[in-house]
């Protein structure tokens, strides 16, 4: 996979907050963080209609931990997360967890702007830090999700879909860097309108890369990028595996597709 595109510094971060993300799930394994009482498992995503459960002090503890990555890799940084982490109080943090989940992007530029730190550092940090609380969402909520089919983005936490797996199978799995949710569909089928009619689906090959392809929708403009697995030595995480693959994200964006129709005219 290309990663020259990304910075070697922001991929070292990227792999060591994968890495915390994998202790922040195992932290949270002993809990229960979803209550089911509201969930209707004929509409999707799902995270939506539960209460997800939260404890201020893992959540904060993430977040210091992922302030210290940042802080070891991006030493610039250090006096705006300090001024972030003086601002934490418990009403700061459920309100971050509460609009990290939903991803409520104007929140935090407002909350930046407010405090005076980058726009993009609130809002990567938050959104990072509520991931292993979704990872967990996903496995407590696994018999109400579809395990194939077309619902449009990931049926747990409403992620657009744009990356799909061929497994050791042969069958194309779709899978959501945010949750690590898993569905599978259709091969030649649209991960965003479900049209599958013969033509209307196009995979665009690489010639440089065998292992990759972009499947594009004629009839929505939508795209996934699909890794064949069976052709690598290791798979990495999901969320890494997104990054690494993001050349493909420019070249399907540069041929027009993932755009709405008013921004091609």
């Amino acid at each position: 996979m290309k990663t020259e595109i990304i910075s070697p510094v922001y991929m070292k971060l990227q792999e060591e907050i994968s890495a915390l993300y994998e202790q922040w799930v195992r932290a949270l394994s002993q809990q229960t963080v979803v209550i089911k009482e509201k969930i209707d498992g004929k509409q999707f995503p799902l995270l939506p209609q539960v209460d997800l459960q939260f404890n201020e002090k893992d959540y904060h503890s993430f977040l210091q931990d992922l302030f210290k990555a940042v802080k070891e890799n991006k030493p610039e940084l250090g006096e705006d997360l300090v001024k972030i982490e003086a601002k934490l109080d418990g009403e700061t943090l459920a309100k971050w967890f509460q609009e990290a989940v939903i991803v409520n992007t104007y929140y935090f530029a407002d909350w930046a702007e407010k405090n005076s730190v980058p726009e993009w550092l609130p809002v990567f940090a938050a959104e990072h830090a509520v991931r292993p609380y979704l990872h967990k969402a996903s496995i407590e909520l696994q018999d109400e999700l579809p395990k194939q089919g077309h619902t449009g983005g990931c049926p747990c936490c409403g992620e657009p879909a744009r990356m799909a797996l061929i497994n050791k199978n042969g069958k194309k799995e779709l899978i959501c860097p945010r949750c690590h949710s898993t569905w599978e569909q259709k091969k030649i089928a649209c991960a965003h309108c479900g049209s599958d009619a013969q033509g209307e689906v196009m995979v665009l090959k690489l010639e440089e890369d065998e292992r990759a392809e972009i499947y594009a929708c004629k009839s929505c403009k939508g795209y996934t990028k699909v890794i064949d697995t069976r052709k690598l030595l290791e798979v990495p995480a999901p969320e890494i595996l997104d990054l690494k693959t993001i050349h493909l994200d420019y070249i399907a964006q540069e041929k027009g597709y993932g755009l709405s129709e008013d921004k091609q005219h």
